[in-house]
This record gives structure tokens, C-alpha cells and sequence, in this order.
């Protein structure tokens, strides 16, 4: 099996360090070259080594773990900076490297009178580096710094635009989100140090047994991770870094906020699943967090302006259905639709890209309408992203999200226990709220009558071209999942690629019956939101003040910003600004002060005694010595 999983790590590094130094004295076409060439080659070797491992018989053989360095070896302490190449990182390698090269190509358009294309562009190959090494990392002290880099990678581009207030202080509530998530993950791998004394993977997860499934421990670690993953992936509660972070460019959303780095919780559930199925609590924890931001996200997408808003929230009610499906058991089905998501919701973020682009910049909707004709290509993309991510069949979204809600429904069934049920209905209300919001949004877009004065036209090549690429894998790209609804149910190319690595896990078995009950409903829902959104929206996007309450609560996103600002942020600002007056100004600014005036009057008066005149000096001597006389008197 061919591993060139290193070279994918290094060229995106290579093209971050020779842009980051360099790229300011760069022509655009050379700094193209570069990140083009840095990502591109990602790409094909990711490609390469994929293909490699699809040839590689048996399945158990598609593993390679290769150390790089000995980092540090003292006593019982190993640790190595190793890769982990198997099914899973060849999977989110694909999707990192494919994805990210077909945003790498439209940002070319999108960012080309922008003042720092070289800075931006060194972040975008920085960023695809942070995710490589997070997904190929084999040991928990690596991905940690992976997930960090990550983070710190978001935080740039986040703030890219750091002349804008908005976006700064989007990135800062990005970082310190992410930076909670951080904590999480390492205490559960402090945790998982002392308890099993390794952080390879390896070692960690051969270690389980039956002595350990249940215990304190194992559920204490699987919390602290799937709290990682709640911040890295915008899970409630921490989603609110997420829509704050669509001040960044367009072509950042697309590749951190919808293909790769929300991702990485979703990741880390399916790499650490060992660990989960030994944790029952915190494995319905997962699927208890990702159902009720699945539905609570949704809700709030329904009734935004923003275009770019919308998806934000469309993609934090997405990654809810991926744990679920893997609090169910499911990781092959959450990983289906995380990358049937990469496709489609990129799509739909290049695709409202097109449209800011092409109106100056403009991103409510309320200003938008009639586009149809003026953006074609635009227009029939975005329309394929809509259905897919509506679960309407053939398109991607539909093979991966009946996946999940057929599983769900088998889990409810198998147990008998309401609570799947719960979670089963939950998704089914999510599907019909996602279709209804995301053609509320198509429609309003490019329906009606158009509003603008100046003459728009269709996004450059450059930019038109991943669209229709992105496309035809929205379309396509559910291919690779289950079949089992039209009666092949051995064809699960996708499950069967992942199986080696689930193979402990007990994944509920999906009866044809149950199956087909999910799949009917759930398609009907969402035709239903369609149909709901034609009915309103088919002439375009007419918008009515409405003052009801319900209406005004979901629309202020349940004025959650403003109780985070009234009782945490406002309090903490207070509080540092007591600091400052009273600590800083009082005590460490006064004490200093003071201790200056002291100093200050000591030296004043030893001046004094500095008076030139010998007859003086000869004085102090003399009283010098009766002092010692008598001291020496006295004592003797």
C-alpha cells in the first residue's frame, strides 16, 4: 500500500512558510502557483495513496502507522510524532485536500483586488496543514496540537478583514470558545495518561476490556472529549462562535465552517469510538447535545436575513445529525454525511459567495431577488446544494441523512426505549425545517423581481468552475453510501471501507421495513417544506414586520447573545475594569508610587547629613566612636 501521507502534511506547510515570508514581494501569479501548487499536491497524493488502499487485500492490512521521530523517550515516557494512515484519515484527507483545493481555486476570484491575497492565501495552506496533522495524527499529544493549530488557523482567517471590529471581535469569540473545547481535550488526555500510561492510539484502545466498560474513568474521558468537539463543532452550547465567524471572506466559511474544521468533532467521536462504545452515558450524551442543536439550530435558520447566516445555522443543525448517528452507533453513517455535507454545504457557500460577489458585497436578503436570470450557473448550482441538503433523492444529502434517520428509527425500535423515538421525530422535524429554510433562502435569492439599479453579471470561470465541480459531487456523492433502500444492501462501498475500524462496534442493523417507513416520511416532510416555502416565497422574498412574540424570540436567535452578554461577558468586563481602578491603579500603580515617595524622602534626608565642611564630618566620627564606646561598655 503506497503511504504519502507525510507529503500531504508538508506541502501545505511548505507553501504557508514560503507564502507567510516571501509572498509579499510576490506577483498574484506566482502566489497562485504556490497555494495552488501546495494544496493541489496535497490533494494528489492524498488521492493516490486513497486509491493505493482501496487495491490493499485484506481489509485488516489498511493500516500503516509510521513513526516519523522519537519526540521524547525517558523511563515509561515514549512519545513519538507518528501517522496514522488508515480508512478513516484517508477519508478526511480526500475531503480536507478536494474540498480545499476547490475553494483554493474560487478564492482566486473572490479575493483578487484584495490587499493581502499573499496573507490570505499562506492561511488558507496553513489551515489545510492544521487539519492534515489533526487527521493523520497517530497519538492524542499530537492531534492536540493539531486541533490547537486549527483553531489558531480559524482565528486568522476569522479576522482577516482586522480593520473591520465586527470581524476581530468574531475571531476572539472564536478563539476563546475553541479554547474551552481545548481544555476539555486536555484533561481527557491527562486522564487518559495516567489511566492507561500511552497516548497512542494503539496502545489506548487495546487496553479496553471489559474491566474498564462503564467505569468512572471512561465516561469522565469521553465527556471531555465530545466537550472538545461540542466547541470545535458548534454544538449547544457552544455554538455561538459559529455564526459570529461568517465576518471572515466567503471562501473562509466555506472551507472552515462547513467542509473540514467543524468536522473535527465528528472526527474525533468516530477515532476515539473505542472509548465511547465502553461509555453508554456519554455516548447518549452525544446523541441527546446533537439532536437538540440539530432542531435548535434549525428553528433560528428559519426566519434569519443574512445569507450567510442562514448557512451558519443550516451547518450547526448538519453536524447535529452527524452525532447523532454516531451517538446510535453509527460512525460509518455520521462520516457519510460529513462528506456528502463537505460537498453540498461548500457548494451552497461559494454559491452565496457568487452572489455577494456579483451584488457588491450585499448579504441581505431582503435587498436580493430576480437573480435567476442575471446568474445562471450560480443559480442551477445552488438549486442542486438546496436539494441535496433537503434529503430529496438522488442528490447526496438524501442517501447520507436517511442513513441516519433509519438508524435512529432501528435504535428505538431494538431498545423499545422512547427516547430514540425522541431523536427519530426530532430529525424527521429537522429535515422538513431544513428543506423550508433553504428554499425560503433559494427563493429569495433568485425569484421575484430584481431590486438592484447596476448591471450584474455571472461570477468569473474561476469561480463558476468549482461550483459546477462541487455540483456534480452533490449529485453524485451519495453514491458511495447504502443501497439497502432499493434491496442491495451489501452495497455500502463507504461502511464496508470503514468497517475495519468499527469492527467491536454493535451499529444497529437497518431492516428494509424500517427503512423504507424513515425514508417515506422523511422525504414527504421535506417536499412539504418545499412546498411551504414555494407558497410563500415562489414570487420572491417580501418581507412584513411581524411583532409576535414567538416570532421576535426566534428571530433575536432566542436572545442568547444578549444573556451571555447581560450575565457573563458584561459582569466579567465590569469586573476587570474594578480590577483595573482599584488593583492596578490603587495598589500596584499606588504601592509603587508611594514607595518611590518614601525613597524619595529618605534620600532628601541623607542628603542633609552631605555638607562639605570637614568640621562636620569630624563631628559624625567622633560621635561614631563614643557610640561604639559605649556600646562596648555597656555590653561588657
Amino acid at each position: 500500500m503506497l503511504n504519502l501521507s507525510l507529503w500531504v502534511l508538508l506541502f501545505p506547510l511548505l507553501g504557508f512558510l514560503i507564502l507567510g515570508l516571501v509572498g509579499r514581494m510576490m506577483s498574484r501569479a506566482v502566489i497562485l502557483t504556490v497555494a495552488w501548487g501546495a494544496c493541489g499536491l496535497a490533494f494528489l497524493f492524498a488521492t493516490m495513496s486513497f486509491f493505493s488502499m482501496l487495491g490493499t487485500t485484506p481489509a485488516s492490512a489498511r493500516t500503516v502507522d509510521q513513526v516519523v521521530y522519537t519526540w521524547v523517550n525517558s523511563g515509561s515516557l515514549h512519545i513519538t510524532f507518528g501517522q496514522l494512515f488508515d480508512p478513516l484519515s484517508a477519508t478526511m484527507l480526500m475531503v480536507v485536500t478536494g474540498v480545499g483545493l476547490l475553494i483554493h481555486i474560487y478564492s482566486a476570484g473572490y479575493m483578487e483586488h484584495d490587499p493581502g491575497f499573499w496573507r490570505f492565501f499562506s492561511f488558507l495552506n496553513f489551515f489545510i496543514f492544521a487539519m492534515v496533522l489533526l487527521v493523520t495524527a497517530d497519538n492524542f499529544l499530537f492531534l492536540l496540537v493539531g486541533w490547537a493549530l486549527v483553531g489558531l488557523a480559524s482565528f486568522l482567517l476569522i479576522g482577516f478583514w482586522y480593520q473591520r471590529q465586527a470581524a476581530v471581535a468574531a475571531a476572539q469569540k472564536a478563539l476563546v470558545i475553541n479554547v474551552i473545547g481545548d481544555f476539555g481535550l486536555l484533561l481527557a488526555i491527562f486522564l487518559i495518561f495516567n489511566s492507561f500510561g500511552s497516548l497512542n492510539y494503539h496502545d489506548v484502545f487495546g487496553m479496553l476490556g471489559s474491566a474498564t466498560a462503564g467505569s468512572a474513568t471512561i465516561t469522565a474521558i469521553c465527556l471531555l472529549l465530545f466537550v472538545a468537539c461540542a466547541a470545535k463543532s458548534a454544538q449547544l452550547p457552544l455554538y455561538m462562535w459559529l455564526p459570529d465567524a461568517m465576518e471572515g471572506p466567503t471562501p473562509v466559511s466555506a472551507l472552515i465552517h462547513a467542509a473540514t474544521m467543524v468536522t473535527a468533532g465528528v472526527y474525533l467521536v468516530a477515532r476515539t469510538s473505542p472509548l465511547f462504545e465502553q461509555a453508554p452515558i456519554a455516548l447518549n450524551t452525544v446523541a441527546a447535545i446533537g439532536g437538540a442543536t440539530a432542531l435548535f439550530a434549525a428553528t433560528i435558520a428559519l426566519f434569519q436575513f443574512d445569507i450567510k447566516r442562514v448557512l451558519a445555522y443550516s451547518t450547526i443543525s448538519q453536524l447535529g445529525y452527524m452525532f447523532m448517528s454516531e451517538g446510535v452507533h453509527n460512525y460509518s453513517g455520521g462520516i457519510f454525511h460529513l462528506t456528502t455535507h463537505a460537498y453540498f454545504k461548500a457548494l451552497l457557500f461559494l454559491g452565496a459567495g457568487a452572489v455577494i460577489h456579483a451584488l457588491s458585497d450585499e448579504q441581505d436578503i431582503r435587498q436580493m431577488g430576480g437573480l435567476r436570470s442575471r446568474l445562471p450557473i450560480t443559480f442551477w448550482t445552488f438549486l442542486i446544494a438546496a436539494l441535496a441538503i433537503s434529503g430529496i433523492p438522488p442528490f447526496a444529502g438524501f442517501w447520507s441523512k436517511d442513513e441516519i434517520l433509519s438508524s435512529l428509527l432501528v435504535q428505538a425500535t431494538n431498545t423499545g426505549n422512547l427516547w430514540f423515538y425522541i431523536l427519530w421525530g426530532t430529525g424527521l422535524l429537522t429535515a422538513a425545517l431544513t428543506a423550508f429554510y433553504m428554499f425560503r433562502l433559494l427563493l429569495g435569492i433568485f425569484m421575484g423581481d430584481y431590486r438592484g439599479s447596476e448591471y450584474i453579471h455571472e461570477a468569473p470561470p474561476v469561480m463558476t468552475v468549482p461550483l459546477i465541480v462541487l455540483a456534480v459531487l452533490s449529485v453524485v456523492g451519495g453514491f458511495v453510501g447504502s443501497f439497502g433502500l432499493i434491496g442491495l444492501a451489501r452495497w455500502q462501498p463507504l461502511a464496508n471501507f470503514l468497517a475495519p475500524l468499527f469492527a467491536t462496534v454493535h451499529a444497529p442493523e437497518v431492516s428494509l421495513g424500517w427503512e423504507w417507513t424513515s425514508t417515506a416520511l422523511s422525504i414527504g416532510l421535506a417536499v412539504l417544506g418545499i412546498l411551504s416555502a414555494w407558497v410563500l416565497y415562489r414570487k420572491g422574498f417580501a418581507y412584513k414586520e411581524n411583532r409576535n412574540p414567538l416570532y421576535q424570540l426566534v428571530l433575536h436567535k432566542y436572545y442568547v447573545d444578549e444573556a451571555l452578554s447581560l450575565f457573563i461577558v458584561q459582569p466579567v468586563l465590569a469586573l476587570g475594569r474594578a480590577a483595573t481602578r482599584w488593583l492596578e491603579g490603587g495598589v500596584l500603580d499606588g504601592g509603587s508610587r508611594n514607595l518611590a515617595l518614601l525613597l524619595h524622602g529618605t534620600s532628601a534626608l541623607l542628603r542633609r547629613l552631605q555638607t562639605g565642611y570637614v568640621r562636620n564630618y569630624a563631628l559624625a566620627i567622633l560621635l561614631g566612636a563614643v557610640l561604639i564606646i559605649v556600646y562596648y561598655a555597656v555590653r561588657g
